[in-house]
């Protein structure tokens, strides 16, 4: 199997196929072996491949509590060093056990998660949408229209090639329309206050919904970020850029140059435990990583040693503060 970037998790997929199929020959389990290992990536895709096998013919007429059982009783046997890596690494990137479909009473289906929770959702015409922490969406198809509605937090689209029914995310005031694509839409107003679109691959147009902006083409490789006081900006994202945009879908946070403040508000999606910063020139230090999005205390910890900061905690709140600065916490995490 050749692993390039957009076909990750079509791999991880057939691999899980495959050991749903029967169990792997010695050869194979090496080859699989040998995948997980070769990046961080390919696990992650590995356990969200797993997870939509363990749910998919089953969410839409099992309830949260069912759900739960059913989740358990259809993961397949597994080598014990592949189950515990597995379970560790599910652990930490996909929760689908008390998240599935609702439906409400307008016919449309609601996919939620919740804090520290990454979920992948197969819908009916082979497309998926990918929820990041905290992240809720509205699906409703028709047979003109896929018709989605972000209602909170960030979602990555895979959209299924269908030119005569357009697979639309609306976002706020924002629509973004495609055919066959992958993009991602932001809520989450890490930079731009408003709607962040990140394109993948292929082209989706992006409009106001108002009509007071005018609608604007975007290509791979390019991000929109969209509000009223600015209108749709477009800007270009190297291929790297845009895969540590979307490593949230592997459980990390990636930032490069962003303000440690920015940093602090992105772990309060995926943690309760609170990154406080009380003096602007703190806060405005830049940084550069790629972190484990469910450890804000070993984020801390590592910015404040390269920062020359000092890390502080009490409860669930962790503080960052300059060293000559008067300790706040009598607790100290040096």
């Amino acid at each position: 199997m050749r692993a390039d970037v957009n076909g990750i998790d079509d791999i991880a997929a057939a691999w899980v196929a495959r050991e749903d199929r029967a169990p792997l020959t010695a050869e194979e389990t090496a080859s699989l072996d040998a995948w997980l290992e070769a990046d961080a990536r390919h696990f992650g895709a590995y356990a969200r491949a797993q997870a939509v096998l363990a749910r998919t013919d089953r969410a839409r007429a099992l309830s949260a509590g069912a759900m739960d059982r059913a989740f358990t009783a259809n993961v397949p046997a597994r080598p014990a060093r592949r189950m515990l890596r597995w379970a560790v690494g599910l652990a930490a990137v996909v929760s689908v056990l008390a998240i599935g479909v609702q439906r409400q009473d307008d016919g449309a289906e609601y996919y939620a998660t919740r804090k520290g929770e990454i979920l992948r959702v197969p819908l009916q015409d082979g497309s998926a949408i990918t929820l990041d922490s905290d992240s809720q969406v509205r699906v409703s198809y028709s047979d003109t229209r896929r018709d989605i509605r972000l209602l909170q937090g960030e979602a990555l689209f895979d959209v299924a090639k269908n030119p005569g029914r357009p697979f639309v995310v609306r976002a706020e005031e924002t629509d973004v329309t495609a055919v066959g694509t992958s993009f991602a839409v932001s809520l989450t107003e890490r930079r731009s206050g408003g709607v962040e679109v990140l394109v993948r691959e292929g082209i989706v147009d992006v409009t106001d919904v108002q009509g007071v902006v005018a609608p604007t083409r975007l290509v791979a490789n390019y991000r929109a970020l969209a509000n009223r006081s600015h209108g749709i900006r477009i800007e270009p994202v190297p291929s790297d850029d845009l895969q540590q945009q979307l490593a949230w879908r592997e459980g990390m946070l990636s930032f490069n140059g962003d303000t440690l403040s920015v940093a602090a508000a992105q772990f309060l999606r995926y943690s309760d435990t609170r990154i406080v910063i009380d003096d602007p020139l703190v806060g405005s230090r830049r940084i550069v990583g790629l972190y484990s999005a469910s450890d804000p205390l070993g984020f801390a910890r590592s910015v404040a040693l390269s920062l020359g900061l000092v890390v502080e905690q009490q409860g669930n709140e962790v503080r960052l503060r300059s060293p000559d600065a008067a300790p706040h916490m009598a607790r100290s995490m040096q």
